[in-house]
């Protein structure tokens, strides 16, 4: 192998870990490791995988399924199948923290359908200040939400896990009227709508559909936010354009306050804009 410098010393950094972690057969890790990581050595192998690989993508499987991570607001995510792709669409969110809403350091936040925990991480890292917790039901959806929160925590990040199901309130008891801030990026999608096959067919359902109007659950999560944000709190979801006004509804019949959907034209490609609903709790 033709090595710099610094990989060989990351390779040895890398050993040294490896053998204070107690793995069983430490060359061998290592080797893959680096075979995937930095140089391939059998470059033959390599062009089979990735043809296979392009068959794959051809045949509509999304990409992060098939290379088992994705990029997200600078943060590589561990993704495969039976699990939620993160789209680039949730950084509209930040975008929003950032300009707009002002809260307190050590103000609690809630992502809920957290999935692989995208949008809680990507907040965990750009405001360390703030307790985050994941929130997510799925099983295997929690395996993946596990170690990104576990990849964050390398780079000094800290959020919280939690696997229930939103629709049971009495999991949620110890944050009442306690939360700053809940975001969600949930499934809402109405079932009768046809979606390229890399949602319709590659994606959990129960990760893009949501009922008849696509509204189901963004019904619960407006009801559960009602009891879990502080005064002052704000609640934060993700969903279609053509939504924009019956959820812009929704968040006023719950008499959330300051209600506004954001679009952003500038992050839209074939799966839609990036759209979200903002409310406040002010009673």
């Amino acid at each position: 192998m033709s090595l710099t410098d610094r990989e060989y010393l990351a390779i040895s950094q890398a050993r040294a870990m490896l053998e204070s972690s107690g793995v069983w057969d430490l060359e061998a890790d290592l080797s893959c490791l680096i075979d995937r990581y930095i140089e391939r050595v059998d470059k033959s192998r390599a062009l089979d995988e990735f043809m296979i690989a392009v068959k794959e993508r051809c045949n509509r499987i999304p990409l992060g399924h098939i290379v088992g991570m994705v990029e997200f607001d600078e943060m590589p995510l561990v993704v495969g199948s039976g699990v939620f792709v993160p789209r680039p669409h949730s950084k509209i969110i930040h975008k929003w923290l950032e300009t707009s809403a002002a809260l307190q350091p050590g103000a609690s936040v809630l992502d809920l359908c957290a999935g692989s925990g995208a949008i809680g991480l990507a907040i965990a890292r750009r405001r360390p200040d703030l307790k985050v917790t994941c929130v997510e039901f799925d099983g295997i959806a929690m395996q993946y939400l596990k170690r990104n929160i576990d990849r964050l925590a390398c780079k000094g990040g800290q959020v919280n896990h939690l696997q229930a199901d939103i629709r049971d309130k009495q999991a949620f008891t110890r944050f009442k009227d306690q939360v700053g801030l809940i975001v969600a990026n949930p499934p809402y999608v109405p079932q009768s709508q046809e979606l390229l096959p890399e949602w319709s067919d590659h994606h959990p359902r129960e990760s893009v559909y949501s009922g008849v109007d696509g509204l189901e659950l963004i019904r619960q999560i407006i009801s559960l936010a009602n009891q879990l944000l502080n005064r002052e709190g704000w609640l934060v979801i993700e969903h279609g354009e053509e939504q924009a006004r019956a959820v812009r509804e929704l968040f006023e019949q719950s008499q959330l306050t300051n209600t506004q959907t954001v679009i952003d034209k500038e992050a839209s490609d074939a799966s839609g804009s990036s759209v979200m609903t903002i409310g406040c709790k002010s009673h």
